[in-house]
């Protein structure tokens, strides 16, 4: 539960924010009884299998499992944004201002810790840049630069392309009396300090300068790629801001804001490498084109993208450098739900170089030649191996094959059995490709993951992710536990006071039951509203509304008793705490950890409960 933000302010967003004017200003909803429903965005949904509830102020889709909630969430998950952008954008949304939030350190209006000043700064920043090259006569190099690369006008203003001089001091001569201070603009890493003089300096000089937005259209982070004239031997070609609280760049990626019109149409996102060949790509007419941003690659860039496309073709370079990743894109590619496709290009050439030379449709042609992912992997390993005759050769090949699938992250809770499917399949493919029986491939798979001592275990991923942590994660006693205090909220606090957090045998509902400690203690309501509100993890408000719909559909169809079950309940935890106790002393004895006089009392004890326990009398004497 977050101290940062007061409870009454982010219930006072949820009540003017509602669910089905929210979902149904992005989506077309159609009444079924007391919901409404809707065609789920995150998977193929040939009949609408996403519901929204207008009594509870919740949704969820019950094919895709992991995804539900409330209003915050389907924000975080149809945006990708974190709790906090989502309540700023809903509370803007509803003209209700988060001055009144409690923060251990106050930011006031317009400082370094005032995130709306760095949009603010941000934004600013970039319209400086893009001016100056339209406009600015030291911008002339910029220009060069562009048309030698051919990027049209039209481009330039679309990507909103912008240039640095060659000047320590331009931005924060042009900052003056704009209320932008240096703390300001090196909070958001266009000017830093001098250690040794103390003086502030701008860090991107004499470049032609790519501003990075988010998936709002907001510019977020600038990319910088130095021109010849002004590069010394310190000058980086490229060089990207640094992680600010705008930006991280394993998150975000570059040309999302153009391309995602796009998106719902084709259902396919192609990620190339370079700013420029984000640009090229697109004024050749193929739209559905981003960047990574000086990094590979990763599981979080394909959960953001997984939000706007069914598909990814990674387009890496002809060069070696294009191909040094063959593992890891495997494992993204059996970790990853969504179809992973890789295009090598021909001859050392990068994308911008091969539309130019060679025009849209022979990259077309290209894309529509891309091989899966393990695929891709196959060929790397299996070049230039006759795999009918050079059997040892194969064979080398099919095991750094099966080592890479057996460190691939393994699906946890509501994605198991699509892994286990996507699995079965792969070992299909590589049991004929290799001319092997497929069980064997199994097998051999099992041996290595149980043999791969050194792969770091791989903890569940919090829930912007699309970590698929449902019900599922939850045993059934932790079920029934929450059920009873989602219906019966009157007596959670005899639920909590008889049941311990210790006594959960799972991460999630210990989580889950801390929140609703916290509001016991603190003398809140144990409502659904009230326990929901209080929830900032995306995952856990899925799993409360999971548990809701779930206990009431139990209530319409059975009599419900609440104090009674319960009151079962609570037994069912005595007689485990019961049940370790009698485990722990009979190891005792076993042990002899005891002495004599111990032993045999301890011993007493576990017969007259064992009596007890099967409805034996004790014996008596005569």
């Amino acid at each position: 539960m977050s101290l940062g933000i007061l409870d009454d302010t982010k219930e006072r967003v949820r009540q003017a924010t509602d669910i089905v004017d929210l979902i149904g200003g992005q989506r077309e909803l159609r009444r079924q009884g007391r919901i409404f429903v809707t065609h789920c965005p995150w998977h193929n949904d040939n009949r609408p299998s996403l519901q929204v509830n207008p009594e509870r102020q919740s949704w969820k889709c019950w094919v895709c499992g992991n995804k539900g909630g409330d209003v915050f969430n389907w924000v975080m998950e149809n945006e990708g944004v974190g709790f906090r952008e989502a309540l700023e954008m809903l509370a803007e949304r509803a003209g209700i201002p988060l001055q009144n939030e409690v923060r251990s350190t106050p930011a006031e209006s317009g400082t370094a810790g005032d995130k709306r000043a760095l949009y603010r700064a941000m934004a600013w920043v970039e319209q400086q840049l893009h001016r100056c090259l339209l406009e600015a006569p030291e911008a002339e190099p910029g220009r060069r630069y562009l048309a030698a690369r051919n990027i049209s006008d039209e481009s330039i203003r679309k990507y909103r392309v912008g240039f640095w001089p060659n000047e320590w001091n331009w931005i924060l001569e042009r900052s003056h009396g704009t209320g932008f201070t240096p703390q300001v603009l090196e909070a958001i890493d266009v000017i830093g300090k001098s250690d040794k003089t103390g003086k502030w300096y701008d860090r991107f000089k004499g470049r032609v300068m790519f501003p990075i937005r988010d998936a709002q259209d907001r510019p977020i982070a600038l990319g910088g790629r130095v021109l010849p004239e002004f590069a010394d031997d310190r000058s980086g070609k490229y060089i990207n801001s640094r992680e600010t609280r705008l930006f991280s760049k394993s998150e975000q990626v570059y040309g999302l804001d153009i391309a995602r019109a796009v998106l719902s149409k084709t259902k396919n996102v192609i990620v190339v490498e370079g700013y420029t060949d984000v640009i090229m790509v697109n004024q050749f007419g193929v739209e559905n084109v981003v960047a990574v941003l000086g990094t590979a690659l990763t599981a979080q860039h394909i959960r953001l993208l997984r939000r706007f496309a069914e598909s990814i073709t990674l387009v890496l370079d002809g060069d070696e450098a294009g191909q040094r990743r063959t593992n890891e894109i495997l494992k993204l590619f059996i970790a990853a739900q969504m179809d992973l496709r890789i295009l090598t290009l021909p001859e050392g050439l990068d994308p911008c170089d091969f539309v130019s030379q060679r025009g849209a449709d022979a990259f077309r042609g290209l894309l529509d030649q891309a091989v899966d992912a393990l695929e891709h992997k196959v060929q790397i390993a299996t070049r230039g191996i006759d795999l009918a005759n050079e059997t040892h050769r194969a064979n080398r090949a099919l095991e750094e094959i099966l080592g890479t699938l057996a460190e691939a992250p393994r699906a946890i809770g509501a994605m198991q059995d699509t892994s286990r499917l996507r699995e079965q399949q792969i070992l299909a493919r590589l049991a004929r490709e290799f001319r092997l029986p497929e069980g064997e491939l199994r097998t051999r798979l099992g041996q290595l993951r149980g043999g791969n001592k050194n792969a770091p275990r791989r903890e569940p991923e919090p829930a912007t992710a699309a970590s698929p942590q449902g019900i599922e994660a939850l045993s059934p006693e932790e079920r029934e536990l929450f059920e009873i205090m989602l219906l019966h909220p009157e007596l959670a606090p005899q639920a909590l006071e008889s049941i311990g957090s210790v006594e959960l045998s799972t991460d999630v509902g210990r989580t889950l039951y801390e929140h609703y400690f916290e509001l016991e203690v603190a003398g809140e309501s144990l409502d659904f509203a009230s326990v929901i509100i209080a929830l900032e993890e995306s995952h856990l408000k899925n799993i409360l509304v999971s548990l809701d719909e779930l206990a009431r559909a139990k209530a319409e169809h059975a009599q419900e008793d609440g104090p009674q079950r319960l009151s079962g309940l609570i037994r069912v935890f005595r007689h485990r705490e019961t049940e370790q106790e009698r485990r722990e002393h009979l190891a005792a004895l076993e042990e002899r950890r005891l002495d004599e006089q111990e032993g045999l009392a301890l011993l007493q004890q576990l017969i007259e409960q064992e009596r007890d326990r099967q409805g034996i009398p004790a014996p008596t004497d005569g």
